[in-house]
């Protein structure tokens, strides 16, 4: 589903992150007013002890998880290019680009948007539908993601991504095998590229993974130095039933402190006439009975799906999915004018129903009301982040 987005002001103001995904979805972000324009102050309606948030605590919160999540990515760069630098030094040219960086890209995060948005604006839904079409027209699609105005929309959505990673791998998928061995094996050393094999043969034969007497070996080749490098060493970790494993330092968002399943049904209390409001205005159109799921989103994309040939399967199905209408067309061509219309629909009756009135306000105040008593520790992780990006850019420019 297409998720549209107005960029928030506070974006700007610092100046400034799920490859696209395969929802194709865009973000809207709420109204345009600065909320240290707010006078008031914003409580929490539940009666409980949680503290009460002002605008700019969620503000300054928001700035610093943008900002963060700017950092992590400029990171991920960072550590990649320390671990090229560290195989060319042996010799290697061509690069598996993901395995540079631990094969692991941070969250990013634009602002705070509720499930709301994934329901498009009226402007959005006549450009762009739902998104779901893309799937069946690569090349519209791509097209579409040249678009300044699409790419700003989409940014939350997009993740982090280097285009150039998609050539870089391809160059060296088609390098001879024994060079990818001997590169994997430099980067990673020998013994966790043989762990590593056995585990995928493992799973491939359809083998419990757990029941492997198998133990992770620690990094070793030029995968350890860049982490020595940027990280001060990897961490050795001990689990209660005797299993160890070796990581990076965890640089998780503290977004992940708090779960869409747990904002949402208290966001659904405040709004709950304006989303039966919302979808009986579905109904009414034509498109069926629709219900909010336990994380506020709607199953589009997986009813669309049905309408266009080769598309996607989803297992399991999603619960109470309506039906498609008798006469809803069977064609690519069909099924991308009756997307944009229904998006359109969809657009339209949030709308009316004042779904987006205050919403967006709303979420934010709730997320910032569960992080506000551990600010200093979100200010800590992206002090942390921004010390190991020192390291690296250090020992990039000494080279």
């Amino acid at each position: 589903m297409l998720r549209t987005k107005e960029v928030h002001n506070a974006r700007h103001a610092t100046g400034g992150g799920s490859v696209y995904h395969a929802r194709m979805t865009v973000d809207l972000r709420r109204a345009a007013t600065p909320l240290l324009a707010l006078p008031i102050l914003l409580t929490a309606c539940s009666g409980d002890d949680r503290r009460a948030v002002t605008a700019d605590d969620i503000d300054r919160i928001e700035r610093t998880l943008v900002n963060g999540s700017e950092l992590a990515w400029e990171l991920t760069q960072a550590e990649a290019r320390v671990a090229q630098a560290c195989m060319e030094d042996l010799g290697f040219t061509v690069h598996h680009p993901t395995r540079l960086h631990g094969r692991s890209i941070p969250h990013r995060f634009e602002g705070f948007s509720s499930p709301y948005t994934r329901i498009p604006l009226r402007e959005h839904a006549e450009q762009w539908g739902f998104g779901v079409w893309m799937l069946t027209d690569p090349e519209m699609a791509a097209e579409i993601r040249e678009n300044p105005e699409y790419l700003e929309a989409a940014a939350s959505e997009q993740t982090w991504r280097d285009p150039a990673s998609f050539e870089a791998r391809e160059r060296f998928d088609k390098s001879d095998e024994e060079y990818r061995r001997e590169w994997l094996e430099a980067f990673a050393g020998p013994e966790k590229i043989a762990y590593e094999q056995e585990m995928n043969a493992a799973h491939e034969a359809g083998e419990d993974i757990a029941e492997l007497d198998l133990e992770e070996p620690p990094y070793g080749g030029c995968e350890l130095t860049t982490i020595e490098i940027v990280y001060g060493g990897p961490e050795h970790h001990e689990a209660d039933d005797g299993r160890t494993w070796w990581s990076k330092p965890s640089l998780e968002s503290p977004l992940t402190w708090v779960g869409d399943g747990e904002l949402y049904p208290e966001l659904s209390a405040q709004y709950i006439d304006q989303e039966r409001g919302s979808l009986d205005c579905v109904a009414e159109r034509g498109h069926g009975e629709w219900a909010f799921d336990d994380f506020g989103g709607l199953p589009v994309d997986q009813y669309l799906w049905q309408l266009y040939p080769d598309s996607p399967a989803v297992q399991p199905p999603a619960e109470n999915l309506p039906e498609p209408p008798p006469d809803a067309p069977e064609d690519p061509a069909g099924a991308k004018e009756y997307e944009f219309a229904m998006a359109l629909d969809f657009a339209e009756c949030a709308r009316s129903a004042g779904l987006r009135d205050g919403s967006e306000e709303a979420w934010a105040r709730m997320y910032v009301e569960r992080l506000i008593d551990r600010e200093t520790e979100v200010y800590a992780w992206e002090q942390e982040i921004e010390e190991y990006l020192g390291n690296a850019q250090e020992y990039i420019a000494e080279r």
